[in-house]
């Protein structure tokens, strides 16, 4: 009985000192499922598969022909002309500028010196703007890449749903004051 407790003893302490880890990693079938392929945290998840329904809601690319068909979603209120302004301070003015002429504080045609490193961004108050349809100016947001001459990024992943609508009118906006000679 004695060679009992002792035992007993033994075979409790042998177990309290031991690692469930280095067991775990003993037993085949276990470290395969410790160590299997899945997405860590802050990993880039795997790609999907071509063919398949994309779970983000993807939209299909714009082109011009497209882009033009493409109709105006929300009225010119004041509640989306200022959303629209507050949208383009964020990510518009930087380029475009203030009044939309295309002299922001990082264009080249800024008149600073020295100028901004990036030549070439548009004006969207000119008349080759004006004259675009809403759908135009709304793909061009979506990807710029493509609507942009190549220059302009893209702000379709920034400026998301409605937003991008408001943002519009808001240019809208800006090329009727440019036509009145800046009074609003």
């Amino acid at each position: 009985m004695r060679n009992l407790g002792w035992a007993l003893a033994l075979a409790l302490g042998a177990l309290a000192a031991c690692n469930p880890d280095d067991v775990v990693h003993r037993v085949g079938w276990f470290a395969t499922m410790r160590h299997q392929r899945s997405i860590k945290p802050y990993a880039r998840p795997i790609p999907s598969v071509a063919g398949t329904v994309p779970i983000t809601g993807a939209e299909p690319a714009v082109n011009l022909q497209m882009a033009d068909r493409l109709a105006n979603q929300r009225t010119r209120t004041s509640e989306s002309i200022n959303r629209g302004r507050f949208l383009y301070e964020t990510y518009c003015l930087v380029c475009h500028g203030v009044a939309g002429k295309g002299d922001g504080p990082i264009s080249a045609t800024n008149g600073q010196t020295p100028p901004g490193p990036f030549f070439g961004v548009r004006s969207l108050v000119d008349d080759a703007i004006a004259r675009r349809t809403d759908g135009y100016i709304y793909a061009v947001i979506v990807s710029g890449q493509v609507m942009g001459r190549g220059l302009m990024p893209v702000y379709g992943d920034k400026v998301r749903g409605t937003d991008r609508w408001d943002v519009v009118n808001y240019v809208r906006t800006l090329q009727a004051e440019a036509r009145s000679g800046g009074k609003r």
